[in-house]
């Protein structure tokens, strides 16, 4: 979209909040199953955790054949039993930009839940680990009023590029992030909300919270802080700029879609 740039730079609009933002509610949108995460003590032989129900097959899920050195994925445990990706990523700050995210709630005897965060770089790792070691969480910053553990997660993640057009926002960086803008007559949450809902699109996402903003030119803006960036916030772009393409949208509506823009925002975990 070549008019993303122009309208919507390339940093993520900071504009004026609007009285019906709200955060997510709970980790997880309605009706999606929490999926099971990283088992941590008895760690399997093989390179995914038992608990795992995704596809062993594929190479993405599996752990990467590197050092712990290189390792950017970190396990949480001693955290709030109802934790929620607000409560996870609101506790991080001046650490680095989150590739994803997954928390495990309870199960059986654990009374705590536990959470998989995976960053973009090493350097990311490596400021949460000496944050943690020096205070700034264990002393100051806790996750719901518990202080966490964090370690590097058995599971390895190397770094990864999150390199993007520079049309696309936050400095062509990909982002869990993103910004929707347009009419407020098809932009809003709820608007937004529902298209994802829709089975043929198939999205399964936790969601940090959602903001809604207005412009001084009559646009809305809805802003997501999506869980992960490539399953969930690339994803979620893809279909909202896919509803252009929709052959059932009214000669109004087609020129209401042609019209938006989204764009990466900055990760405020940054």
């Amino acid at each position: 979209m070549s008019n993303q740039g122009n309208r919507a730079g390339t940093q993520g609009r900071d504009l004026q909040i609007v009285a019906d933002s709200e955060p997510g509610s709970g980790p997880w949108r309605p009706g999606i199953v929490v999926p099971a995460g990283t088992a941590q003590d008895n760690a399997p032989a093989t390179p995914n955790s038992s608990n795992y129900r995704g596809d062993l097959s594929n190479p993405r899920n599996k752990s990467a054949d590197i050092s712990d050195s290189e390792n950017c994925a970190t396990w949480w445990t001693n955290l709030p039993p109802d934790c929620t990706y607000k409560t996870l990523l609101d506790s991080m700050r001046n650490v680095g930009a989150v590739s994803h995210s997954v928390i495990n709630p309870p199960v059986g005897v654990h009374g705590t839940s536990a959470a998989k965060v995976e960053f973009f770089d090493r350097a990311s790792v490596d400021r949460l680990l000496a944050q943690s070691k020096s205070g700034h969480i264990r002393g100051h910053v806790r996750v719901g009023g518990r202080i966490p553990h964090i370690s590097l997660n058995r599971i390895k993640v190397a770094a990864h590029s999150n390199a993007v057009p520079s049309d696309q926002g936050n400095g062509g960086r990909g982002s869990r992030v993103i910004q929707v803008i347009g009419d407020p007559l098809i932009i809003s949450q709820a608007n937004l909300e529902s298209i994802l809902a829709d089975p043929k699109n198939r999205l399964v996402y936790g969601l940090e919270c959602a903001r809604s903003f207005s412009d001084s030119d009559g646009s809305r803006c809805v802003e997501f802080r999506f869980a992960s960036y490539t399953v969930q916030a690339a994803r979620a772009r893809e279909i909202f700029l896919a509803q252009k393409l929709k052959r059932d949208l009214s000669p109004r509506d087609r020129a209401r879609w042609e019209g938006v823009v989204c764009i990466y925002a900055p990760d405020p975990c940054e």
